[in-house]
């Protein structure tokens, strides 16, 4: 049977040492007669002891004394086979040293033990690498050897389990939203969040424009700043401006700054936000509230990279990344006029859309768990959900998105004296089902259709192809779908 790990028969003395359960210790000398790097066959002479952990202690020649823990796993007459545990990476490394000076003596493979006398660079019978004089061959069989370890380790995962290893995948190493603001925004493992995670690694290193779009709560800042922080311009400036919380005028005036004079009441010059983010990268959120003519501005500007104060009679030239989202679709508004086709398409040379809460499934109880134990930890207690918090937490639409579970969350946290969470103390209701409002399926129907056709075109960015693709229909069925509901 081929083998993970290389293993070799050698004579090497090793100390074992166990407790008797009254706080004692007892140490016996055995050696190694199989070593691996992450386990070992020990003859005893001495009966073998009648202990789970175990310490190991042993020299290897030209690197000194080593300690470590092992696990038996198995016992016989003549010994005991144990795994290694906690090995770190410079023991491991000196360990596959002397490892390999023991291999090199041998014809066979260290793998699956079939004869090797050509001494080939990979086992025509298990397929392992056999270059072992290579400095790279530790990490490279390591890397190579990684999926099937996991594989081996996953018959025991629930789906909970795998959705939590990816997520620390993602997170933890490859840093998508590792950052403290944005880790709350970015937990999650549905294909919807593992999407967004793999399109904000393809956007952050070129310098196109982004557009975010999803409703609010869902984290389109948190997913610009994402962005950001792993592109080349995360040493210069990340600015963000609301279009959604000024006037028109404060708008203009906080975009393109001013000359002292041009505004009234302003008697000082102000650079603006295009000029404060030089270099660096300007998040413009609810993009659909620039009126016509900011959004001509804004067009000129993304043409010639130059701004031009309110008052001023010249320009300044600016290197900026810019990226904008908005809360709904801005279809309706290009169709009506009201914002520039010409615009959208500029800003819209990357998408990312963000779903709703509501749309991502388990992420909901993912979410909650972990909002849950980290606001407990913060305050020092433990706490947990019943089962009839959870079905609330699954069966509830969360309109408010990530944003209200937080809130809803860390307040029942701070609120709820006892240690189990109820439904009650999540302080949210699932609105009853109004009779009145029913509709015939038909009508139901056609909802569904007309909601799911629109995300699939937004998604593919109206490519008919990929949308019929994507929803198993006909490129005729897609434009009769369009007419239909006027899309």
């Amino acid at each position: 049977m081929s083998r993970i790990d290389v293993r070799c028969k050698v004579e090497l003395p090793v100390s074992v040492i166990h407790g008797n359960g009254q706080g004692a210790t007892t140490e016996k000398n055995a050696s190694f007669s199989v070593l691996s790097l992450n386990g070992a066959y020990i003859g005893c002479k001495q009966s073998v002891p009648n202990r789970k952990i175990v310490g190991l202690r042993y020299e290897l020649p030209k690197h000194g004394e080593f300690e470590m823990l092992g696990e038996v796993i198995r016992k016989d007459r003549k010994g005991m086979a144990v795994k290694f545990h906690n090995v770190n990476r410079d023991t491991r490394i000196k360990l596959w040293d002397y490892l390999r000076e023991n291999i090199q003596e041998s014809a066979a493979c260290p793998y699956c033990a079939a004869e090797n006398p050509a001494r080939v660079r990979n086992c025509t019978s298990c397929g392992w690498g056999l270059n072992f004089n290579s400095p790279d061959y530790l990490v490279n069989h390591e890397k190579e050897s990684f999926v099937k370890r996991l594989t081996t380790r996953s018959q025991a995962f629930s789906i909970e389990d795998i959705y939590k290893i990816l997520n620390f995948v993602d997170v933890e190493i490859l840093g998508i939203g590792k950052s403290l603001e944005i880790n709350e925004e970015f937990v999650g493992s549905t294909r919807s969040m593992l999407d967004v995670f793999s399109m904000i690694r393809k956007a952050a290193p070129s310098d196109l424009p982004v557009f975010i779009a999803g409703e609010n709560g869902t984290g389109k800042e948190m997913t610009a700043r994402a962005i950001y922080e792993r592109s080349s311009r995360r040493e210069h400036p990340f600015v963000t401006v609301d279009c959604a919380a000024m006037r028109e005028d404060l708008l203009e005036a906080e975009l393109f700054g001013y000359e002292k004079g041009a505004v009234p009441g302003m008697n000082w010059s102000k650079p603006g936000k295009l000029e404060e983010a030089d270099h660096g990268t300007i998040f413009v959120d609810d993009i659909g509230g620039l009126s016509p003519a900011l959004q001509a501005r804004l067009m000129k500007f993304l043409e010639e990279r130059i701004v031009e104060r309110i008052g001023a009679k010249g320009g300044r030239q600016v290197d900026v990344r810019v990226i904008t989202a908005a809360g709904k679709s801005l279809k309706p508004a290009i169709s009506d006029g009201k914002f520039s086709r010409d615009l959208f398409n500029r800003l819209n040379a990357f998408c990312i859309n963000l779903f709703p809460l509501r749309d991502r499934g388990e992420d909901k109880l993912i979410l909650a768990r972990y909002f849950l134990n980290k606001f407990a930890r913060e305050m020092n207690v433990s706490k947990t959900f019943t089962k009839e918090a959870l079905d609330l937490i699954k069966n509830y639409d969360w309109p408010g998105n990530v944003r209200e579970m937080i809130n809803k969350v860390r307040m029942t946290v701070i609120m709820s004296p006892e240690m189990d969470v109820t439904a009650a103390d999540l302080d949210v209701r699932i609105p009853a089902a109004d009779l009145e409002s029913i509709t015939t399926l038909r009508d139901v129907r056609g909802a569904i259709e007309k909601q799911k056709l629109t995300e699939a075109l937004n998604i593919c960015n109206n490519n008919i192809s990929k949308t019929a693709k994507v929803l198993g229909i006909s490129r005729p069925s897609v434009y009769s779908l369009k007419k239909k509901y006027e899309i």
